[in-house]
């Protein structure tokens, strides 16, 4: 890798240098029959179709061109005049965009509005951006066309690969490869190859795929990382230039120099006992070693949170960083350096402790028979305490300690020996350990409710909203509690945050405050008024409505959500009939409610626990089935009549 970063200053400007000249060449050719179609037979219902796809790669310069030719088939293909071209924003851009319309009739319109750049999504350590714009002039039968140049800004290589199968059906494609021949290289298709694609071919220095026909890629919510599901080539690049034969072969070797490369970067020490002797008091038993280890060592600046431009400030520094001492005197490092810092304070504090790598699954479905180092894309350390082992990562901000953030839960690891690697599982938290608590006491006067809410948040659903919202003022964090009220309530409320969580801690729950009002709650029904019992149930009715599924289900991490309401009746009204109490445990699911009354009052509890990580679609009916029990249960009213009402009754 350092042989990457030394040559990419070069490498970018030469491709840059050509970029001009190929994007003079005129647009493909159009077939009058690409024109005249309606319709593909192998994708009836197609709103759109790929006419040509084609990426050109450069693992030597670093660089991919895109070429895209889409035909409008109905009204719904419109859609597709809007382009977005997603990248990580730290790692990658997007030039030399070029589009056009076709029309019907053969004429054409270039593109020659405005490019925008949006922000998708802020990751863990991603920041993913899109390009988008919008096509003039487009019409049912026309054509759009588009290309574009992809850099990738660090000359990053690990992630190479062909993406075969998109969301439309493809009727022609090219693939090219240049590999970076500084490296020992091989390629494989683990989801196949389009029915009738020849395999991949070397060339004259270049790997070649042509493919027809590719079928549509179905995404849905709920699903593993889609491009893990495509059709795809992967290259897959190695350092060590000795052949492995079998991945048990493969992995030794690599076991071997990844371990070498973690002991010299954590190798310090002298500094490190110095640390530990601040740290930790020789009283300390093991346990509260490691809690005040991983306390001080979450006090690091970590650059993998930090903004750009404060990144750039640190780097700008004529110092770098060598090792795990480094990271201790300069007090900031990114998270990979940050979790091998506490692997060398643990170690120094006398206790015995391994680096594992592993492949996060919010990006990959790691298989080790592929043999691909590359994808052990993050760090944690395994510590031996008491008999047991406990996996700890410092490095991602605001990880309660003996938890993972949960893409690095329950997934394969490589824990580093030194006299060989082995394969270890990192643990799955059970529901309690990520807990949801919403307790609220209301008053309920001509239908609305009015009162306070108090929602607890523990384990992962803490940490995910912290490290959701680092960096963010006060504003921007209240609106975020309030809209996710919002969200789980199934009508307009009016909520307002009264409290200043804490969002520094890691190990403290995040406790939200509110003042709440829930118009038209209870409805009138003759004498009578209609209450539902499932105040916060708006989550759950969105989910698994429809009733077939292509795709796994996949799940971040199992977690609990329990709800305790309180209902004060108006003077005079009392609850004439409650629904009755359910019960349902599918060991993996389970939904529990209690509703009592005391004539004045009204209190009702619910409990859903969760603990699905990967489902089949051949298990989805059961999944929905349970979820359509929970919204039926929610839906359920208490009827709630004036106390002489309920006297003549009698």
């Amino acid at each position: 890798m350092p042989r990457i970063a030394l040559r990419y200053r070069a490498l970018l400007i030469a491709g840059l240098l050509g970029c001009n000249a190929a994007w003079a060449a005129d647009w493909l050719p159009i077939d009058p029959q690409e024109l005249r179609m309606t319709s593909e037979p192998k994708a009836p219902d197609a709103a759109a179709v790929y006419l040509y796809r084609q990426v050109d790669r450069s693992d030597a310069d670093f660089d991919e061109r895109f070429y895209v030719r889409i035909k409008i088939l109905t009204a719904e293909g419109l859609s597709y005049a809007n382009i977005e071209i997603p990248f990580d924003g730290q790692n990658e851009s997007i030039r030399f965009i070029q589009a056009r319309t076709v029309r019907p009739d053969g004429s054409s319109i270039d593109f020659d509005g405005k490019v925008y750049e949006k922000t998708v999504v802020k990751a863990r350590n991603e920041r993913l951006l899109t390009k988008t714009f919008t096509l003039p002039d487009v019409q049912v039968g026309s054509i759009i066309e588009y290309r574009y140049d992809h850099l990738l800004r660090r000359g990053w290589i690990y992630d190479s690969h062909w993406i075969l199968s998109s969301d439309l059906y493809t009727e022609h494609a090219k693939f090219s490869l240049q590999p970076n021949t500084e490296f020992s290289m091989r390629w494989s298709w683990p989801r196949g190859l389009p029915e009738g694609t020849p395999n991949p071919k070397l060339e004259h220095g270049t790997i070649r795929l042509e493919a027809v026909g590719i079928p549509a890629f179905v995404e849905e919510d709920y699903m593993p990382p889609a491009d893990e599901l495509r059709m795809r080539v992967d290259f897959i690049y190695q350092s060590d230039h000795r052949e492995a034969t079998t991945p048990e072969e493969y992995w030794k070797i690599h076991g071997q120099s990844l371990y070498r490369e973690v002991q010299k970067f954590s190798d310090a020490d002298r500094v490190m006992k110095r640390a530990v002797a601040q740290i930790t008091a020789p009283t300390d038993s093991p346990e509260e070693k490691l809690r005040k280890i991983y306390a001080r060592v979450g006090q690091i600046d970590n650059l993998t949170f930090e903004t750009k431009s404060q990144q750039e400030a640190k780097q700008q520094k004529p110092d770098s960083i060598d090792n795990v001492g480094d990271v201790w005197e300069k007090g900031y490092g990114n998270g990979r350096q940050i979790t091998w810092l506490y692997l060398a304070l643990v170690r120094a504090a006398g206790l015995a402790a391994d680096p594992v790598l592993i492949s996060t699954r919010d990006r990959y479905f790691f298989n080790k028979t592929l043999m691909n180092a590359g994808q052990l894309n993050s760090n944690v350390v395994v510590v031996s305490i008491a008999g047991k082992d406990l996996y700890l990562d410092p490095g991602y901000l605001y990880t309660p300690f003996g938890l993972l953030p949960w893409w690095e839960a329950g997934v394969s690891g490589l824990r580093l020996k030194k006299d060989g690697a082995v394969w270890v599982n990192t643990p799955l938290p059970g529901p309690a350990q990520s807990r949801t608590e919403r307790k609220a006491t209301f008053k309920l006067d001509r239908g609305m409710l009015t009162g306070k809410l108090t929602v607890t948040y523990t384990g992962l659903e803490a940490s995910s909203r912290r490290a959701s919202q680092r960096g963010q003022d006060e504003t921007e964090r209240k609106q975020y509690l309030e809209n996710e009220v919002e969200w789980a309530v199934p009508t307009g409320v009016t909520v307002n945050l009264t409290n200043v969580p804490d969002w520094d801690s890691w190990e403290a729950p995040l406790v939200a405050q509110y003042d709440l009002e829930v118009p038209g709650w209870a409805t009138g029904a003759g004498r009578r008024m209609l209450l539902p019992v499932a105040l916060f149930g708006a989550g759950e009715k969105s989910m698994f409505t429809h009733a077939a599924r292509t795709q796994p289900l996949y799940f971040a991490n199992p977690y609990q959500h329990f709800d305790d309401v309180s209902i004060e009746l108006p003077a005079g009204w009392n609850a004439e009939s409650l629904p009755q109490a359910r019960s349902e445990d599918l060991k993996r699911l389970a939904y529990r409610t209690t509703l009592v009354s005391d004539h004045q009052t009204l209190h009702f509890t619910r409990q859903l626990d969760f603990d699905l990580l990967l489902v089949n679609p051949t298990s989805y009916d059961a999944v929905r089935k349970f979820y359509q029990l929970v919204q039926t249960a929610d839906a359920e009213r208490v009827v709630l009549a004036p106390i002489s009402a309920n006297m003549v009754a009698k």
